[in-house]
């Protein structure tokens, strides 16, 4: 839906002006035209090498153009042949071309080539190796780099955006490499409280996939990138916190049928005499208790899986009930072996029906923590769906334990109630505990605030102002609970549970409980990997899996400009980051000064399966955007210029645009081009790379080619290089400096 919106804004935008320039100029370069170098084409799309088929290098394809001396153009030479299997004998180039455009009807078009800065690292600034790695120069090519856009700063060095990585590649003015390969560091802005990285917690573990509560469950959920684990915890006989999610491990209707279970009790007939009745939180549960065994007896059973409809019995009766104690051990374990600090997240289950009987659970869980020396306030968290437990804590367990942990206060749904306010009589419900002053009174006593996920987002998918609330509190906000299974996913999800997930993140929670933490630790890691690399990075290469890549093949810096005034640099991605919006693209800016980079906006394409071409600037807070689809010829549709602003937002926080020019409708009233027909002109290449602000009312445009590639005039013809002077409607506001000076 999101997608057709955008797509009629776009075609709203353009029926009020369905000719949006006029060609003023038109050039053209030959396909087949060559510079000198190496014989070159000899790489399959498999990067199996056989026979050249060119004699020398192809000047063609472009993918950036600035002003050159002498009133001529710089062009950068793509990565060669359409792939980086294909191109490792490309070299990459800047190529100067000085343009005369036919701008009569009876005029002719000229383009000259020029000389040619190669790019190249004799200095071995680049890490890993290359194809040239063994010469002298060290000729970069087209399997090493894929270069899109370039800009020349103010001391005259060149920046050019590269793909593979995505990388910024420092060059002197002749082409030299002057600096290792700029990393793009992963800058999603995350609204969470602080900034931080959000965590995954293990929902009593992986208990998606293993028995919950379990060390099975726990170490699973680890290995599978758990930052914390939760144990649920209640109290045996003999007074020591174990695992269970709640204090009945097994439930029993009045004809003995086993309605629900987290241990194999209900089959041993030594303990048939313990099934008994009891009220818990108000209401009477039959079944087996934990209170009424020892731990040497919970010792003898098993774990069976709780929801076996949905998961399965594969695991049934391999696994112990484990302590408090065991759990934090397995924890040091893994700390111990892999260097990796875990945290614990502790729930203290229904403190007040173990205090009827005389139990204080709390008590037990700092008793339990200072002994086995686990009491770093950054590893564990202390949750309870009551509130006097937690006071209790933080004004007086804690203190006089000499211990200070954060503290959680569990929010269930509306409905329902802490239990210590309804023992005492008191009506309230959770939602008092979800208003304003509600929030303000737990920022009182707690860290944080564990919601259930529809205070976040709500049964028909909308994402709440829950968390932007809480954090106003000063309160983190870790939601529960994400599952992967269908049967707990909004119809709008499609049955995606990182949909669900991405949602809640970018809603700004601080982390959440899940039952699949592997799933969780993908989705926050595609938001909390130090850098952006697309499928082609080296690091890949190195043994790496390229599953880690959060951007598509490719996908890195199309668009590369300077600021009028030479100090930042912005560099906008071609593809979508995963895990943010379909269809946003992160644009960058890098301080040149400070070498700083920062998120300055997102730039909302058409629609998600188009890319972008280029970006030029036209003064301090505007700039020109390429925007086009993925289709050629005649199945073109989309090829267009777009005014973005960097300083205006649209209400989903992407940057405003507004077109400019539809290259696929192009007023050529004098006939310049040879392909114009009835006084319309279009540009049906694929690609189209190259964008320059010429004056206030003309830009220049240029298509880029995978030479020998065919498709914009035709299935059987090669694609030339055609190069626009396009007149604007209405002129640019353009800063000093932007233009031709």
């Amino acid at each position: 839906m999101r997608t057709l919106l955008i797509g009629v804004t776009a075609l709203l935008s353009l029926a009020s002006s369905v000719h949006a320039a006029t060609l003023v100029g038109y050039a053209h370069l030959p396909a087949d035209t060559f510079a000198a170098g190496p014989a070159s084409g000899a790489y399959s799309g498999a990067g199996l090498r056989g026979q050249a088929r060119f004699p020398s290098q192809p000047v063609q394809g472009f993918s950036g153009v600035q002003f050159g001396k002498n009133g001529g153009y710089l062009f950068l030479s793509d990565n060669g042949f359409g792939s980086k299997a294909n191109s490792a004998d490309y070299l990459l180039r800047l190529y100067t071309l000085n343009l005369n455009a036919k701008t009569a009807p009876t005029g002719q078009d000229k383009v000259e080539v020029g000389t040619f800065v190669s790019l190249r690292d004799p200095d071995r600034k680049v890490p890993w190796v290359i194809v040239n790695e063994a010469s002298p120069e060290r000729l970069l090519t087209g399997a090493d780099f894929d270069v899109e856009g370039f800009v020349v700063a103010p001391d005259g060095t060149l920046w050019v955006g590269d793909e593979f990585g995505p990388y910024l590649l420092h060059f002197s003015a002749d082409g030299r490499l002057l600096e290792a390969p700029i990393a793009t560091p992963n800058l999603p802005g995350l609204p969470t409280l602080r900034g931080q990285a959000p965590i995954v917690i293990g929902h009593r573990g992986s208990s998606g996939t293993r028995p919950e509560h379990t060390l099975e469950a726990y170490r699973v959920a680890i290995e599978a990138g758990a930052d914390f684990v939760e144990p649920d915890l209640v109290v045996t006989k003999d007074g020591v916190l174990i695992a269970r999610h709640e204090p009945v491990i097994a439930v029993v209707d009045a004809s003995g049928k086993v309605l629900e279970a987290t241990a194999d009790v209900a089959s041993r007939p030594e303990f048939a005499s313990r099934l008994t009745t009891k009220k818990v939180d108000g209401v009477e549960v039959r079944g087996y208790f934990a209170e009424d065994f020892t731990l040497a007896e919970l010792k003898t059973l098993k774990a069976v899986e709780r929801l076996p409809a949905l998961r399965g019995k594969a695991y049934d009766g391999q696994f112990q009930i484990p302590t408090l104690a065991e759990v934090i051990a397995l924890v040091r374990d893994v700390e111990a072996k892999t260097g990796r600090k875990i945290g614990i997240y502790p729930e203290t289950k229904h403190p007040t029906y173990f205090q009827q009987m005389g139990m204080n659970t709390s008590q037990l869980l700092i008793d339990t923590l200072k002994k086995e020396g686990f009491t770093d306030p950054a590893r564990v968290f202390i949750q309870s769906f009551e509130t006097a437990n937690l006071k209790a804590l933080k004004t007086d367990i804690m203190p006089k334990a000499g211990v200070n942990l954060p503290l959680v206060q569990l929010v269930s749904s509306p409905d329902e109630a802490p239990y210590d306010w309804a023992a005492k009589g008191d009506t309230r419900k959770y939602d008092a505990l979800a208003s304003d002053a509600g929030l303000k009174e737990i920022a009182s006593y707690a860290s944080g605030v564990g919601a259930y996920k529809r205070w976040i987002i709500t049964d028909k998918g909308q994402t709440t102002d829950f968390v932007t609330r809480a954090h106003a509190a000063g309160l983190l906000v870790h939601p529960w609970t994400f599952r992967n299974e269908a049967t707990y996913l909004l119809p709008g999800y499609a049955n995606d549970p990182e949909a669900e997930m991405r949602q809640a993140l970018l809603a700004g929670v601080d982390g959440f409980f899940t039952d699949f933490p592997a799933t969780g630790a993908r989705v926050v890691g595609q938001y909390t990997a130090p850098e952006v690399r697309s499928p082609q990075n080296p690091a890949f290469a190195l043994g790496g899996s390229s599953a880690a890549a959060n951007v598509g093949g490719s996908g890195g810096f199309e668009g590369l400009s300077l600021s009028p005034d030479g100090k930042t640099m912005y560099a906008l991605l071609e593809k979508t980051v995963t895990g943010d919006l379909p269809g946003q693209l992160r644009l960058h800016a890098y301080d040149l000064a400070g070498k700083k980079w920062t998120l300055a906006g997102r730039y909302a394409l058409d629609d998600a399966a188009h890319a972008i071409g280029d970006l030029t600037p036209v003064n301090a807070s505007q700039a020109l955007v390429l925007e086009r689809d993925n289709a050629s010829g005649a199945a073109a549709r989309t090829k267009r210029v777009y005014l973005v602003s960097l300083n205006e937002k649209n209400a989903d926080g992407t940057l405003k645009k507004t077109l400019v020019a539809d290259l696929m409708n192009v007023k050529d009233p004098q006939g310049l081009a040879p392909s114009t027909q009835g006084g319309v002109f279009t540009f049906p290449y694929v690609t189209i790379e190259n964008l320059l602000v010429l004056d206030a009312n003309t830009i220049l445009v240029a298509n880029d080619n995978n030479y020998p590639g065919t498709g914009g005039r035709g299935a059987d013809t090669k694609d030339a290089t055609e190069f626009l002077w396009l007149k604007l409607d209405a002129p640019l506001t353009l800063a000093p400096g932007v233009g031709r000076r």
